[in-house]
């Protein structure tokens, strides 16, 4: 029985470090993550165009990585129309489009980690699509 006690002296507090320390650890893995995504520089968008930006997809979500672009450059797209497919800790969901035209620039790949607001990609609005076809 003392033994037993002697070792539970020993292993508990020890335990109990190896906790704190892996927390910290993770912690910081979040902390340099997000500040990794933070930093990212945000794009110009062409003139007379609108963004497709990255939408809060949860309270508490900040940022999302992309999976998948359904959408590139010269192509057109519709409101509704899925153009992204991103994941975050909790869910993967697709993002469609807000604005209807021909999109001319794409500023995410796959494996892109964006913060909510982020522009995916620039879209010359319906109208001005069809005057340049």
């Amino acid at each position: 029985m003392r033994l037993l006690h002697a070792v539970w002296n020993i292993v508990a507090p020890l335990v109990g470090l190896a906790l704190v320390i892996a927390l910290a650890v993770d912690a910081r893995r979040r902390h340099l993550a997000r500040a990794a995504v933070d930093a990212r520089p945000w794009p110009d968008l062409p003139r007379g165009t609108m963004p497709v930006e990255m939408p809060q997809l949860g309270q508490g979500v900040t940022s999302a990585t992309v999976i998948r672009i359904m959408k590139h450059a010269g192509e057109l797209v519709q409101i509704g129309d899925v153009v992204a497919e991103v994941s975050t800790d909790k869910v993967d969901t697709e993002i469609p489009a807000t604005v209807a035209g021909l999109i001319v620039a794409v500023f995410v790949g796959e494996g892109d980690v964006v913060r909510v607001g982020y522009p995916l990609l620039a879209v010359t609005p319906s109208a001005v699509a069809r005057q340049q076809m």
